[in-house]
């Protein structure tokens, strides 16, 4: 999880947003900056704001599934 994202997600996640893992053998493995990390067949990345309507790019937007749990159930009413 990483907490308190402003505007703008750093390029090095980028490899991760867009799920560019490579295979040797069993293992899944993930570029970021100079170092390949292993990752886990269960990984899950959470990326959280405190931002009430934050805007990023489409392709961020494209590649995430966006919650906003300010959302009431009125509000959806509307």
């Amino acid at each position: 999880m990483i907490e308190a994202l402003g505007q703008e997600i750093d390029a090095v996640l980028d490899p991760l947003l867009s799920r560019a893992f490579t295979k040797k053998g069993k293992n899944k493995f993930v570029k970021l900056g100079a170092e390949e990390c292993e990752v886990g067949n269960t990984f899950k990345l959470y990326l959280q704001t405190k931002m009430q309507n934050p805007h990023y790019k489409p392709e961020i937007a494209a590649q995430c599934t966006i919650i906003n749990f300010i959302v009431t159930e009125s509000g959806l009413e509307d």
